[in-house]
């Protein structure tokens, strides 16, 4: 049986050229040979964050690379100022809970982008907050929250560290690293970076990086989630070994033929590609009477979130697209699980074909619910 062709928020379609790279045979993790292959996988990832400062890459999901980021910067007892209008802003709340930290929350509503005001005014009621936390692109509803005026007005209001959830953003909406001033960001292998899931992502500014340091030795750590301990491999050993487990090699190569394909096209290009594809699919969701989640300028074209025609589930979309056309989306979260479908346009792969498909079949579904 074909798979399906998947339109989901992650993971994503792979390109031909990455599946032929997974095909290859294992490399050793360790050696000349492969620190080559992990040290320009490294400088592309830094080209696609905008950066100048150190990039991680961890066996494991985003979540993981959240978790470590979280666990190296921040003590158990540290206040972080946390932006919060999703599932996913959710999870940024729980992984910081999670390593002991007091958490101070900004909230809003889920169909809205968060509030860089409630961001400076959270600051100055809490002026010993070392951290401020955001998700860039909400995974969980297509909200693209605006980082850069965020990250300008904490770092206007404090010495905070500016922490970016950006698993889902990363390649497929605006973000400059550096320029924004974002100390910690997050990403994942899996989804706008069009290569297969496996790979955590963190970028650390310098000045995240000099309060990494700066914990004494005396800290109870975790020994895997450490990045202080993956940068004493970097410096220590950087001809042959330089990060501490062993690595899924396949999968390392895999996204380095991705960030060549994806810097080859050009980030903006693609996005671009991107918007082309969702403005389509868009178009087609309202015309069907789906109106969407949120105004296209407040998303990215990356994830499509669009509701339900009344009475109809969002299940029965996904599974008769699934069934009929062999086409993969998916329902909403929380409380718009059940009347609410997103739809992802990431990676490569996706051609004006499968959203022409995607189009079609849900011109057929509808017109089939109509005439019951």
């Amino acid at each position: 049986m074909k798979p399906p062709r998947l339109l989901i928020p992650g993971p994503v379609e792979l390109e031909a050229e990455v599946l032929a790279v997974l095909a290859q045979p294992v490399q050793a993790h360790y050696g000349a040979a492969w620190v080559e292959v992990h040290n320009e996988t490294i400088a592309l990832l830094a080209q696609v964050y905008e950066t100048q400062g150190r990039v991680f890459m961890l066996p494991g999901s985003g979540s993981l690379a959240v978790d470590a980021a979280v666990h190296s910067a921040f003590l158990p007892g540290e206040k972080v100022v946390v932006g919060n209008n999703g599932w996913f802003g959710e999870r940024l709340r729980d992984i910081l809970r999670s390593n002991g930290v007091s958490v101070v929350l900004v909230e809003c509503d889920p169909r809205q982008p968060l509030d860089p005001d409630a961001f400076a005014q959270a600051l100055r009621a809490h002026p010993d907050a070392v951290g401020v936390a955001a998700v860039h692109l909400e995974t969980s509803t297509g909200i693209l929250n605006p980082i850069d005026e965020i990250a300008r007005r904490v770092h206007e209001a404090s010495d905070a560290l500016m922490m970016v959830d950006a698993v889902t953003g990363l390649a497929g909406a605006p973000l400059e690293t550096d320029v924004w001033g974002i100390d910690l960001c997050v990403s994942a292998s899996q989804k706008a970076l069009g290569a297969p899931a496996g790979l955590g992502l963190v970028a650390v500014s310098e000045a995240a990086w000099a309060k990494i340091s700066a914990r004494g030795e005396d800290v109870p750590r975790s020994w895997y989630l450490d990045l202080k301990r993956w940068g004493w491999y970097v410096e220590n050993w950087a001809d042959w070994h330089p990060f501490p487990v062993t690595m899924p090699t396949s999968v390392v190569l895999a996204l380095r033929q991705a960030l060549r394909s994806l810097l080859g096209e050009g980030v903006a290009v693609r996005r671009a590609r991107y918007a082309r594809m969702a403005g389509t699919l868009r178009a087609a969701l309202v015309e069907l009477g789906m109106p969407l989640f949120a105004p296209p300028e407040q998303t990215a074209p990356t994830i499509t979130a669009a509701y339900c025609p009344p009475g109809v589930p969002s299940a029965a979309i996904r599974d008769t697209l699934l069934r009929e056309c062999g086409l993969q989306i998916t329902t909403g979260f929380g409380p718009f699980k059940e009347n609410v479908i997103r739809a992802g346009i990431m990676g490569g792969a996706l051609t004006d074909a499968d959203i022409d498909a995607l189009v079609a079949g849900l011109r057929a579904f509808v017109g089939q619910s109509v005439s019951r």
